[in-house]
């Protein structure tokens, strides 16, 4: 199933070649960059950021995928539009107007990006969408094993496409070097322009209406699972809330954007709740513990300096089938819990005092470079891309 697949995808890479060489006379315009965005929290703060300076030359395109629709406005001064890279005219256009960009922002693994490889006249920035990491991506996905050299070599091409890679610290910065393969040249220590929301005192959520009052406020965020996108194993059933946790505790569940309409989160509206649809930030802002695993989402949680726990109840299988990083257990801010009363003794006896101290560390080390002002730092190196393009020397 695996060599069919590879096959089909080889197909693809081939026709993303050739309409890359039919378009290699295509001239980039003055001032144009493109967002190829497949979620939408970096996408959404670099936006933000750009309609609020009056001095910015540069003209947007957003092209995105359908996990972040949601960013789309109504505004005469970006361009919005939507693409499935299953969609061959879709993926033509996006290859068009990624050659009339000078610089192209992405936030993923696109293989349609492996066109601005050898194009100079195009630069491109890899804003990733995590700005740490615990499992393995890239190069170094414990999957791998099981890929085949032609495969191996696909992937690099996009990875020698990203001329810049975004970092908030010189910890994620080597994780990008051996995921990547590439070197120290190719990283901006801007900062994550998603963590500037964390840096904003005038944006406090209030607790939402729809859900009880008086109530604590347990956000449950779990990562994806390739090999079981169906599936999901709640922290807490409904009568652990009412009895072991005395009823003082509402679990809201968000699960990943690729597995939200796959996986059964079985809420009841009374002490479980579906929050799968509603944005990120505010839901972190009013939970007052974040329960997750392998997920990002920690990272940047932490600047808020709240509790985090972490139910890892199939780590060995991650760690077989996904791949986690070197001393997972010691990088967390906390015990990593492989059952169910493991995480409930945790829950019940959770010293904010001593866990705050922890949590601020990790924030600190993993957000080095994200101050509050990244989207700026980024937009300004764009700019200056456009006045006076200078590429690493690598390339």
């Amino acid at each position: 199933m695996r060599t069919i697949r590879s096959m089909i995808i080889s197909g693809y890479a081939a026709f993303v070649s050739f309409i890359g060489w039919l378009m290699s006379g295509v001239k980039p315009r003055e001032n144009q960059v493109t967002l190829l965005v497949s979620f939408q929290e970096n996408a959404a703060a670099l936006i933000d950021t750009y309609q609020q300076q009056a001095n910015m030359t540069m003209k947007l395109t957003v092209l995105y995928t359908k996990h972040a629709s949601a960013i789309e406005k109504d505004t005469s001064h970006l361009s919005f539009r939507y693409f499935h890279e299953k969609n061959p005219l879709h993926l033509i256009q996006c290859i068009y107007t990624m050659f009339k960009s000078k610089v192209v922002v992405t936030d993923n693994y696109f293989l349609m990006t492996s066109v601005l490889r050898k194009r100079p006249s195009t630069t491109c920035i890899q804003v990733w969408h995590a700005n740490g990491a615990l499992k393995k991506f890239g190069l170094e996905d414990a999957s791998n094993s099981e890929r085949s050299p032609r495969d191996i070599k696909r992937f690099k091409r996009v990875y020698a496409s990203f001329d810049y890679i975004v970092t908030g610290s010189d910890h994620m910065r080597e994780i990008f070097k051996s995921s990547f393969g590439v070197n120290d040249e190719r990283f901006l220590p801007t900062g994550v322009p998603m963590t500037d929301l964390y840096y904003d005192q005038r944006r406090h959520s209030l607790k939402p209406n729809d859900f009880p009052k008086g109530k604590k406020i347990l956000l449950y965020a779990p990562t994806y699972r390739d090999f079981a996108m169906d599936g999901l194993v709640l922290p807490f059933s409904k009568e652990l809330l009412q009895t072991e946790l005395n009823g003082d505790y509402i679990l809201l569940v968000k699960l990943h954007p690729t597995v939200k309409h796959l996986a059964n989160a079985e809420t009841d509206g009374e002490w479980i709740f579906d929050v799968s649809d509603q944005p990120l930030y505010p839901l972190l802002r009013v939970c007052d513990v974040l329960i997750t695993d392998y997920s990002s989402i920690v990272f940047e949680y932490a600047l808020l300096e709240k509790p985090v726990l972490f139910f890892t109840y199939d780590l060995d299988t991650y760690r077989e089938k996904r791949g986690l990083v070197d001393r997972y257990e010691d990088i967390i801010p906390g015990k990593a819990c492989v059952t169910q009363n493991m995480l409930l003794k945790e829950l019940l006896h959770l010293k904010e005092s001593d866990h705050q101290r922890q949590i601020k560390t990790f924030a600190e080390e993993w957000n080095q470079y994200s101050e509050g002002r990244s989207s700026e730092q980024l937009l300004s190196f764009i700019e200056q891309q456009l006045l006076h393009k200078k590429r690493p020397a690598s390339q």
